[in-house]
């Protein structure tokens, strides 16, 4: 059964909402997308701080070369360029808690590596096992012991993994002897920002995903890239894309209702009481304002209900401006609950008369739910504490994002409440980073959401389902 005559609604302006629109547009199909904010973006947006003049972004994000659909997208809209690479994974990790035996030029504190050796040397996984046995934040037994678990890692398949879903990562990592010790020195570092929460938290299957698609199959995936400038910049360049192709925007346009018929979404309100007939409708939304959209005898229903079963996991930005430079690496990693990541945004971006730092603090449940002021004055201990140069340098201006809601919390069992794009609205279709890409909730499993959300509106068009 079709739906109106009317164009394809792609509901959500982030990356996945802007990714399906351009799909369905360059392969000529009539869309209109469907913004409540007046900028799109979703969770990767840029703004302009009117007391300082400076380009801040919502929070400091990265991407790794593993994340080919994410680097497509930007090469397609012309914006390929402002990734910048590196040669080959180095990650400073500092241990403000250390006395040890070296202490950097970067840090009062001990510092050790996370770093790949070339491919030509050493093919994954064995690229980092140079950079283990020299990681000084483990014991040499510790480091040995990383090995009962990395293998088996590696050599797990697909259905083996999914199958392990309903446990958590630090479950399974205690079961392969690993202690609460090694997990937060070790492999908290890597699960923390790519899950938005800690290994305890974060479902086996979805962790081992990390480690496989990041460290376990090409020598180069996890190199990381950073931003060289403002993430808003990728959001203008996908809305001009689509504009080329002839898709309509809509911002300041939030929706407000479907209307289905049978089993056929046929029209959607948005604005003030108004209304427009649709022949389709892409709900990139994520879980708990997509539910709020489904007509209330759907959402019982299969597979509706299974948005209700969402849990978020907040995202802590904090932007500081000093006096001088206070770090000289584009981005340092650290082990306190308060820094985590630290980025050198002005050497990052250029800025050469400004000194910016912007720490990255992921499933800061216990931080989002602090008053500004507090996390502010925690965060400037944590990075005096990591940052040598910060000792006699002044803090000039800091400011807070909260993203409360920054991803979905993939908890033991979420596996199986991740949805694919089609619905039982023939009509109907979702997009979001919390689908069932098998990624964690990232720009790149957006933008493969996006994808496949527009490849089953195609699909469906295409079989006559869609006028």
């Amino acid at each position: 059964m079709s739906g109106g005559a009317g164009p394809i609604a792609v509901v959500g302006g982030g990356l996945a909402g802007l990714t399906a629109a351009l799909d369905l547009a360059e392969a000529g199909r009539r869309v209109v997308l469907f913004e409540r904010r007046p900028f799109v973006g979703g969770k990767a947006y840029s703004f302009d701080d009117p007391n300082h003049h400076v380009e801040l972004d919502n929070g400091q994000h990265i991407t790794m070369r593993c994340c080919t659909a994410f680097q497509a997208l930007l090469e397609r809209i012309g914006c390929g360029e402002i990734v910048r690479y590196q040669d080959a994974l180095a990650v400073a990790v500092i241990d403000p808690s250390s006395s040890g035996r070296r202490v950097s030029v970067l840090a009062r504190a001990e510092v050790s590596w996370l770093r790949r050796f070339g491919p030509r040397l050493l093919p994954a996984p064995l690229h980092l096992a140079p950079s283990l046995t020299m990681y000084e934040h483990l014991s040499t037994v510790e480091k040995a012991r990383l090995a009962l678990a990395l293998e088996p890692i590696r050599r797990m398949g697909e259905s083996e993994r999914r199958a392990l879903d309903g446990e958590s990562f630090a479950d399974f990592l205690i079961a392969h002897r690993q202690t609460v010790r090694v997990i937060e020195r070790f492999w908290d570092l890597i699960v923390l920002p790519t899950c938005n929460d800690r290994s305890a938290e974060v479902s086996a299957a979805q962790a081992i995903q990390v480690f496989q698609e990041g460290f376990s199959r090409e020598s180069s995936a996890a190199d990381i890239g950073n931003f060289v400038r403002g993430l808003g910049e990728v959001a203008e360049a996908a809305l001009a894309r689509l504009r080329e192709f002839g898709g309509e925007v809509q911002l300041n346009a939030a929706v407000s209702s479907l209307t289905v018929e049978g089993k056929t979404v046929t029209a959607i309100g948005y604005g003030r009481d108004r209304e427009l007939e649709v022949s389709g409708v892409v709900l990139a939304l994520p879980p708990k304002q997509a539910m709020a959209l489904i007509p209330a005898g759907w959402r019982g229903r299969e597979p509706f209900w299974r948005l209700g079963q969402f849990e978020v996991s907040p995202i802590v930005n904090v932007h500081m401006r000093w006096d001088r430079a206070v770090m000289g690496r584009d981005f340092v990693a650290v082990l306190d609950d308060d820094a985590q990541f630290i980025f050198n945004r002005s050497k990052l971006h250029g800025w050469a008369d400004e000194h910016w730092i912007s720490v990255s603090l992921s499933g800061a449940h216990e931080l989002a739910a602090l008053p500004q002021a507090e996390v502010s004055a925690r965060v400037e201990r944590a990075v005096r504490r990591a940052l040598r140069r910060s000792q006699e340098a002044t803090l000039l201006a800091s400011r807070v994002i909260k993203e409360s809601e920054a991803t979905f919390r993939p908890k033991p069992g979420m596996g199986s409440h991740r949805l694919g794009a089609r619905t039982s609205i023939g009509n109907l279709f979702l997009a979001g980073a919390w689908t069932a890409t098998g990624w964690p909730a990232t720009m790149e499993s957006a933008v493969r959401s996006g994808h496949a959300a527009s490849a089953a509106v195609l699909e469906q068009a295409g079989a006559g389902g869609l006028r």
